[in-house]
């Protein structure tokens, strides 16, 4: 997590990613099932508070070339890199800024959409309360702001953890010695305090597994930061209202559902909890959570909680739910089970929602509009659409109800705006080109068109810095022969099972960055 008030990502940059949770795609989304109307993204206006190198921007700002992007950041090596980037791309449509968050003001402008991931925690109240002040006074009339932040009761614990990393590692000065002995004393006391019958040793074992992966720059900024103060969802709620903002939901919206618990659990809740802050902050307590993404609107709109199938059909839809059964019946009430790839399960006798499934998975993980998607669906069936759907409801309202609720459990998602990316290599395969630039570093991870990490080999990034569009597959597949060969091949017959072996791996290869979204529509 980053800060924007000291020197510390000047001497270790904090590696900047994509933050899928921050696209103004799902913020737009969940404007749109609360019954709000923001901004279309592609003429939008977004802010970006504490932008580090623009890992998170930049991504937006290819993808949505008619909306503009600024991005601020108090590191001014970070926000160098990321003016490199974005002048290698030759990219118009942002800025990013090196400043302090506390100099922002109105003369940036309004912004539809203003976004600070793992800033609020990480910087002085000052800072806090100027980030809900600029976010008072520069959003849109219907503008969404999202902040994430460490959240209390949950992160109690885990600020033990801290405590006693920084009590050892704050004697070293220089960066790299203090991860080091902060990583050798949490070690030292996982190994050293009995797990068995043990609530603080299971608490150090968790939180040494749980870093051990995690590169030093993490541990630095997460950890060893001067400041790291957590919240209570309601504080946090509270002092968003003093500066005219109100809840709208979490970015995560599955967590905020609370027919995630069980029945009873369920009733007590909203029985003892009538407002969505207390019951907010009452889920918080039952979870023992450590981290929201929150997202704010103006306090006089009017946000509905009801949620309703017709909520869905204006928008698009992705998923990679698979059949367990091999040959599933589509056209029959039988129920059919359908997995995830992340182990989750749905069961549905529906017609209309087993079909759209498949219809889903053969194009995952582009979009499809929902009307586009009832109409794929019907023809796979190919039987009369009262057939497909459930006794006295339409087709549309049968499968927007059942994609509902798979949008609550995480097995389907809901978009505001098409992909910007298509599954099928076409006849001259343009890849993105941030993960062409990226690809180009010797990088053996680049950002997709799904605002998310891809990983690749070197061979998957070479082949990817020859699509900018403008080679034919044939030529592509000569290149390729050419890096097979090392030396003539002796015979036409050789010539002949090598062209064919490049063409299968050229083409499988291109498949491959298709379903990795890494091709521009």
């Amino acid at each position: 997590m980053r800060d924007t008030h000291g020197t510390s990502y000047d001497q270790v940059p904090y590696e900047s990613f994509p933050f899928r949770q921050t696209h103004p795609d799902r913020l737009a989304t969940l404007g749109q099932l609360f019954g709000l109307q923001p901004a279309e993204l592609a003429r939008s206006r977004v802010l970006e508070l504490g932008c580090a190198a623009g890992g998170n921007l930049i991504p937006m700002a290819l993808a949505l070339p008619g909306a503009n992007f600024v991005g601020v950041d108090l590191s001014t090596v970070q926000v160098a890199q990321g003016q490199k980037i974005i002048a290698d791309l030759g990219l118009r449509n942002i800025r990013l800024l090196a400043m302090s968050i506390t100099d922002v003001n109105t003369g940036l402008g309004e912004f539809d959409y203003i976004l600070a991931h793992g800033v609020y925690s990480w910087v002085p109240n000052t800072v806090q309360e100027k980030m809900l002040a600029i976010c008072g006074d520069q959003l849109s009339a219907n503008g969404i702001a999202y902040i994430s932040y460490n959240t209390l009761p949950g992160w109690r614990m885990r600020g033990m953890i801290r405590d006693l990393m920084r009590y050892h590692a704050m004697q070293f000065a220089d960066p790299a010695p203090r991860v080091a002995q902060a990583r050798a004393i949490l070690d030292f006391l996982a190994r050293s305090v009995p797990t068995q019958d043990n609530a603080y040793g299971m608490l150090l074992k968790s939180e040494l597994e749980g870093l051990q992966n995690s590169p030093d720059y993490y541990i630095l900024h997460e950890h060893l930061e001067d400041t790291n103060e957590p919240v209570y969802f309601h504080e946090f709620a509270e002092r968003a209202s003093r500066n005219g903002l109100q809840y709208l939901a979490e970015a995560d919206f599955h967590s905020m559902l609370t027919s995630n618990f069980a029945p009873e659990v369920k009733d007590t809740v909203v029985r003892i909890a009538p407002d969505v802050i207390r019951q907010e902050q009452l889920m918080d307590f039952l979870r023992n959570r450590t981290f929201r993404q929150t997202l704010l609107v103006r306090q006089n709109l009017t946000v509905n909680r009801t949620l309703t199938p017709e909520r869905v059909t204006p928008l698009w839809v992705s998923g990679s739910l698979l059949p367990v059964n091999p040959t599933p019946e589509l056209a029959t009430q039988r129920e059919e089970a359908f997995r995830a790839p992340d182990g989750g399960r749905l069961k549905t006798p529906n017609p209309i929602s087993k079909a759209a499934i498949v219809v889903l998975a053969r194009d995952c993980p582009r979009a499809l509009a929902f009307a586009d998607l009832v109409r794929e669906s019907l023809a796979l069936l190919g039987i009369p659409a009262p057939q497909a759907a459930q006794p006295g409801l339409s087709v549309e309202q049968t499968l927007a109800s059942d994609l509902l609720q798979c949008y609550g459990v995480g097995l389907v998602e809901l978009h505001s705006c098409p992909s910007a990316f298509v599954t099928q290599p076409g006849e001259h395969a343009e890849a993105s080109p941030l993960a062409r630039w990226q690809a180009a570093q010797g990088l053996l991870h680049v950002t997709n068109m799904r605002h998310e990490m891809a990983n690749i080999d070197a061979n998957l990034g070479r082949l990817l810095r020859l699509l900018d569009g403008t080679r034919d597959r044939d030529t592509i597949y000569r290149i390729v022969a050419g890096w097979s060969t090392s030396a003539n091949v002796a015979t036409a017959a050789n010539r002949k099972k090598l062209a064919i072996a490049v063409r299968e791996r050229v083409d499988q290869a291109l498949f491959q960055l298709g379903r990795s979204a890494l091709l521009l529509a």
